[in-house]
């Protein structure tokens, strides 16, 4: 019989592969022996149970250190969809019910996601092979790398700015590349754009550079994880250029722009940037679908999406510790490009129209006689309903793929289209907002 062996195992953390099959762990592993291991959980005769981070280094020390048999905690009938190693720890991707929309597409590096937000290191193994087009609006040049030193609270000339890496990771990080993590649209193709530097945050005249590489380089959807800390009326050069993306890029088909709603937990006004008429602002939950403690609510706010805490670091590295609305935002805009990116016919205004229909109203507020709340805007962002709106037969698997070429029909309200996506009850992990705020800055 053939029986899985330890020393077939392959991988780290809870993504592991044997015989060509990947595999998802639980954070154990199972032993046998008749020596318990210290802190181990017994199951019933010579078993026990280790929890550990590594499996699979810990089941082969147990047995090198005299343990009859180990072996990992596999999750029985779960394979891993991906072979990116933090996967198994990005749980807003289950909570989203993102692996209906990844059966159907990755998306489509026809797609140009461009993100505006502080350095972004390029040659992270997730995004180097799909940049496209890099700008430094904060330096004026084409390389949006992190500077050593910059936001190094301790003098140090260490890479220290993590921000716009790890905006970028959630949402185009490649997927199946044995590294990293997986992005909203693994296959979108990245346009990586600094505009935040550590002095007082950025300027006017560089968002408006931002922007007009945006425009000059066709950007389909942009990602904006800043914004201001305090009530400043959206300046009026800004808000036009904005306004062009968004209705004449793509040949007038129009750009999705995408905003964090602010971590300030206050109420935002409408003539803010994040109220323009173009802009779909987010704002965050938790993984129990809760409103963070911290995110700005009001009016603009269209939409709520998960705060995602996993992403990826400068050089290589990783991060755990992200979140506030600023991971929210690209969650948000990931979905926007693979929409686009199965149906790049639509206008940006309809991709919008799409994504606030088919969002699910939190069952902890009372929305407005229109269907909107405060917090949630229209609702929780539901991938899965959206599809049954693209597609139908997709999402029914009756093998027609539903695709008429025309835009699907308005929504006669933003009440959600299909059932909530999200198991929200179940925490998976704590939330702990990233951003930093410059004492002399004004931005987030």
């Amino acid at each position: 019989m053939g029986f899985l062996q330890l020393d077939e195992l392959s991988g780290d953390g809870l993504a592991l592969s044997a015989r060509g099959v990947s595999l998802r762990c639980h954070p154990a592993v199972v032993v046998r022996t008749e020596r318990p291991p210290v802190g181990a959980d017994w199951l019933g005769g010579p078993y026990w149970r280790v929890t550990t981070a590594t499996p699979l280094q810990t089941a082969r020390a147990l047995v090198a250190d005299g343990a009859e048999a180990a072996f990992p905690d596999l999750a029985l009938g779960h394979q891993a969809r991906w072979d990116d190693p933090e996967y198994a720890a990005q749980w807003y991707l289950p909570e989203l019910g993102m692996e209906t929309l990844y059966d159907r597409s990755h998306g489509s590096p026809d797609v140009r996601l461009a993100v505006v937000d502080s350095a972004i290191d390029i040659d992270h193994p997730d995004l180097a092979a799909k940049v496209s087009d890099p700008y430094d609006a904060y330096g004026d040049d084409d390389d949006p790398s992190p500077n050593p030193g910059e936001y190094c609270n301790d003098g140090t000339d260490a890479i220290c700015d993590e921000h716009g890496t790890a905006v970028s990771g959630i949402a185009t990080a490649i997927g199946d590349n044995g590294t990293g993590i997986v992005g909203m649209c693994p296959d979108c193709t990245l346009v990586p754009i600094k505009l935040l530097g550590e002095d007082a945050g950025g300027s006017l005249s560089a968002d408006i550079a931002a922007y007009q590489h945006a425009r000059d380089v066709d950007a389909w959807v942009i990602n904006n994880s800043w914004g201001y800390t305090m009530h400043v009326p959206a300046p009026e050069m800004l808000a036009s250029l904005i306004e062009e993306v968004a209705t004449l890029n793509r040949g007038g088909l129009g750009a999705v722009v995408v905003f964090a709603a602010g971590n300030d937990d206050r109420k935002l006004k409408n003539d803010e940037i994040e109220a323009l008429p173009h802009v779909l602002c987010v704002s965050a939950t938790d993984s129990y679908g809760n409103p963070t403690n911290y995110t700005n609510y009001g009016d603009p706010v269209d939409v709520a999406a998960p705060s995602a805490t996993v992403s990826i670091a400068p050089e290589g590295g990783m991060t755990e510790t992200f979140g506030g609305t600023s991971a929210a935002a690209p969650v948000v805009a990931g979905l926007a490009g693979w929409v686009l990116s199965i149906r790049p016919d639509l206008t940006g205004d309809e991709v919008v129209e799409l994504i606030e229909s088919t969002a699910v109203q939190s069952p902890l507020v009372k929305p407005d006689e229109d269907g909107r709340s405060e917090y949630y805007g229209w609702g929780i962002i539901n991938p899965p309903g959206l599809l049954e709106v693209l597609e139908p037969s997709a999402a029914d698997d009756t093998g027609d793929t539903g695709d008429t070429g025309e835009a699907p029909p308005p929504q006669a309200c933003a009440c959600g289209t299909g059932a909530p996506a999200a198991g929200w009850m179940a925490a998976l992990v704590a939330l702990v907002p990233w951003w930093r705020r410059a004492a002399r800055g004004v931005r987030r």
